[in-house]
């Protein structure tokens, strides 16, 4: 403003003394005509005839004469003073209206850089807004994927989620194979896309599409246009595509995929989106380590309840060699044994639940009503289901007490007959203990022990000996 005020001031051009001077020459051709009339009259009034000399008598001889030819000076220049006060008040006036016209010069400039100004704010606030929204809607995308632990289902819904979301032409997801030769699509959200998915479609790294070469390089790009690129693969099932980006899908510095997005509008992608849709991939790659690390944990635990489940069976299968009453029965009596294990048999009056240990079935528990008509209440079926899970930490835990107590006694007798082995230092106490120990501990058995010379055995004895020894080994 101030500096348009300035150039203002300097191209106003330089007030002219043209009144001062019309109104001086007026005001002198005025004064002129009064010596002259008056000169005339003198002559005329002493009768003299009216020629030069009677002219110059006139002035000579008549000091009057001489105060009116002073009239042309004076006129001359009071006419010159109001010509100079008409000539500045017309500077003034040219002033003024040139000073308005500048003004609404200024005045229409200013109008025309509020409303650049206006409109530009207008576009930064769209693109502000733009931003936040896009930035809800990657927000909203990680949070969903979040939830979702399993992979074949978590790609899907990104590229839908995505694709629903952004309003993308195409959203796909590609994941590199096991040998990283091939970017393979996984999921998509177009209906080419599932067209694609259904051939398996897929890109050779490093050498086919855009996809393939940022899987191969791991960083992002942008196509304008698609059909000016030397690097973009011609597909026939996104006929409407026109720009393209691809953004690396990393997990730390490994590259495990690709996410591919395609809009049927020339140059519909900027560094600005490319910045923003990066931080998108970013939360993708780690929604997907995330459900491949939940996956393995679930086949790791899946094989470790298969090993607990194999081991309890092969556990309680030895533990009910040794017992002798599989259970009991409850008539309202008294408690009878059950000596063995039958199958059960479909009762309509008849309650089962499964005793279950760590995922096998160790028993039954049958409750059995005369009443026909009769329904277990919900908490009659708590206290049934409650005393199952009981029963069966309570009969684990009476098993795992006799083993460990089978191990103590078997402990102790190794003990002592360590102890007893080696206080002797005479052979034939050696021999004679550890029979009679061996005898005592286990009872009905003949214990014999013989020393034999090992290069006189047969070779039968040394192949049997050799097999039992790996038989024990193993």
């Amino acid at each position: 403003m101030r500096n348009e005020i300035e150039t203002m001031k300097r191209t106003t051009p330089p007030s002219k003394n043209t009144e001062a001077r019309r109104y001086a020459m007026i005001g002198v051709f005025f004064g002129f005509l009064f010596p002259i009339w008056a000169t005339v009259i003198r002559i005329a009034s002493e009768g003299n005839p009216l020629n030069l000399s009677s002219v110059i008598l006139a002035q000579t001889t008549d000091p009057l004469l001489w105060i009116i030819d002073t009239a042309p000076l004076f006129l001359g220049f009071f006419a010159a003073l109001a010509g100079r006060r008409q000539d500045i008040l017309q500077n003034l006036n040219t002033e003024l209206q040139n000073r308005e016209k500048e003004l609404k010069n200024i005045q229409a400039t200013l109008r025309q850089r509020v409303e650049e100004r206006t409109v530009e704010l207008e576009a930064s606030a769209a693109q502000i807004q733009k931003r936040a929204s896009q930035l809800e809607a990657i927000a909203h995308t990680a949070r969903s994927a979040a939830t979702v632990k399993s992979l074949d289902e978590l790609l899907p819904a990104i590229t839908q989620d995505i694709g629903s979301r952004f309003g993308f032409y195409h959203t796909g997801i590609f994941m590199l194979d096991e040998r990283r030769e091939f970017a393979i699509l996984k999921a998509a959200s177009s209906e080419g896309g599932k067209k694609m998915l259904d051939r398996g479609y897929r890109l050779r790294v490093g050498q086919e599409g855009v996809v393939g070469h940022v899987v191969y390089s791991g960083n992002p790009r942008i196509v304008s246009n698609v059909g000016e690129d030397t690097e973009y693969f011609d597909n026939p099932d996104l006929p409407e595509a026109h720009s393209e980006a691809a953004l690396p899908l990393k997990f730390g510095d490994e590259i495990i995929g690709a996410l591919d997005i395609q809009s049927k509008d020339l140059n519909a992608f900027s560094q600005e989106d490319l910045r923003l849709f990066s931080m998108l991939a970013d939360q993708v790659s780690i929604a997907i380590q995330n459900a491949r690390s939940f996956e393995r944990a679930q086949r790791a635990l899946s094989e470790a309840e298969a090993a607990t489940r194999q081991l309890t069976g092969l556990a309680w299968k030895d533990f009910l060699e040794t017992v002798r009453t599989r259970g009991y029965r409850y008539d309202g009596i008294k408690p009878e044994p059950v000596r063995k294990t039958s199958k059960p048999a479909e009762d309509g009056n008849a309650l089962t639940v499964p005793v279950q240990l760590r995922g096998q079935t160790i028993g039954r528990l049958k409750l059995k009503t005369p009443n026909s008509a009769r329904k277990w209440t919900e908490d009659e079926l708590s206290i049934i289901e409650a005393t199952a899970e009981r029963v069966a930490l309570a009969i684990d835990g009476a098993r795992l007490l006799g083993d460990a107590q089978k191990r103590a006694a078997r402990e102790a007798l190794l003990a002592e007959l360590a102890a007893k082995l080696g206080a002797s230092f005479q052979l034939d106490s050696i021999l004679r203990d550890t029979v009679e120990e061996l005898g005592e501990a286990l009872k009905g058995s003949t214990v014999t022990f013989q020393l034999v010379n090992p290069s006189a055995l047969p070779t039968a004895d040394k192949d049997d000996g050799t097999a039992r020894r790996s038989k024990r080994q193993e």
